[in-house]
């Protein structure tokens, strides 16, 4: 069967979300040492080198999402440096010009990048005295309205918490579409999945995923790059998370429970072995008890650019989603190359495995 979306070649996006408690300020040890400060009260020419480690939490934030990082160094509120920098390295070297024989006021911005957007995650400032040599930075601020990219009163820092992927910092706009017309986003490998057997036979390149809406149904399409397919748990042992399965998760009021509140948070898998559906978490009272309302998932075989494809209608009334709000949404892939335990699993959002646990792990999305 041929697909009738329209193929276009996947592509960075930013998609925005909000989720997880509001958190006032971290605290990072981090020692940085300024050098070379000089005798006279000019900018010197030669400049102040500022070693500056990069946080493990910062770090770990880039690696997640594969995306770069900058630090930016200002001097009495200019800004002086800004400086690349990855999630790989340990830290970062900065040459900076400080006024001699004066108090120095140093502030160092931590950012994060998607796309050609800049994310403050949190900053550091302090005064420094003439021949001070060694700044301790303990103190990280990442509070207030320039930390909060979607103004939602929770700050960029605290919506990427540990294991969820940087791009949370956003709400993804859905739009009103009769057929697939915009961009995808990637599903990423989280790297950090405990129960796998850790025998890697593929490499597969990032799955991705379009969502729109017409009105009646969230309808979402997935294109799936795993090169190897299995299937043999679903039929032994019944624990389809361990073969191939694409896992929608739902909040149709995005009202952000730390669990499943038996009313509009939902979890459905799709298993490409059987192509059939299983609702594991879901309503039991007014809201699609079962998962009855969805009608079954249509995949597509062997495109051009994707291993498979798959395209579900979840309706809007059915599952408590209503154009113009808020839905609390996820999408991960669970990977088997060889049969057994799976290898691993990749998602949008949620990188700590606890989607099927906390719906607060979920991004937003919000229908147009």
């Amino acid at each position: 069967m041929k697909s009738s979306l329209a193929k276009l070649p996947p592509v960075s996006h930013p998609f925005q979300h909000r989720k997880t408690p509001l958190v006032a300020a971290i605290l990072f040890p981090l020692t940085a040492v300024l050098s070379g400060c000089g005798g006279d009260s000019s900018l010197r020419t030669d400049g102040n080198t500022l070693s500056a480690p990069i946080p493990a939490e910062i770090r770990q934030i880039a690696a997640l999402g594969n995306l770069p990082l900058e630090i930016q160094v200002s001097v009495n509120d200019e800004v002086a440096r800004q400086v690349p920098a990855s999630g790989t390295e340990d830290s970062v070297s900065i040459v900076v010009n400080l006024p001699a024989e004066q108090n120095n006021e140093i502030e160092l911005a931590w950012y994060a990048i998607i796309g050609s957007e800049k994310f403050l995650l949190a900053d550091f400032s302090t005064v420094i005295t003439p021949g001070t040599s060694e700044l301790n930075v303990t103190n990280y601020n990442s509070n207030g309205s320039r930390f909060d990219a979607d103004n939602d009163g929770r700050s960029n820092l605290s919506e990427v918490r540990e294991n969820r992927n940087l791009q949370s910092v956003f709400d993804v706009e859905v739009p009103f579409q009769s057929t697939f017309g915009g961009v995808f986003s990637d599903i990423l490998a989280d790297g950090i999945d405990l129960d796998v057997s850790g025998d890697i036979v593929d490499e597969d390149q990032p799955s991705s995923f379009s969502l729109r809406h017409d009105g009646s149904n969230l309808i979402v399409y997935v294109c799936g790059r795993d090169q190897t397919l299995q299937g043999d748990n679903i039929g032994s042992d019944g624990q389809y998370w361990h073969d191939d399965t694409i896992f929608i998760f739902l909040d149709g009021a995005d009202s952000d429970n730390g669990s499943y509140d038996g009313v509009d948070d939902f979890q459905l898998a799709f298993v490409r072995e059987t192509e059939e559906m299983i609702v594991s978490k879901g309503a039991n009272n007014q809201f699609c008890t079962g998962g009855a309302c969805i009608p079954n998932p249509v995949f597509f075989n062997n495109t051009s650019s994707c291993e498979y494809e798959m395209q579900v209608s979840l309706p809007l009334a059915d599952l408590n989603m209503t154009p113009g709000s808020a839905v609390g949404f996820d999408i991960e892939i669970t990977d088997d190359d060889n049969g057994g335990l799976r290898e691993g699993s990749s998602g949008w959002i949620g990188f700590d495995d606890s989607s099927n646990l906390d719906p607060r792990t979920f991004g937003t999305i919000n229908l147009n």
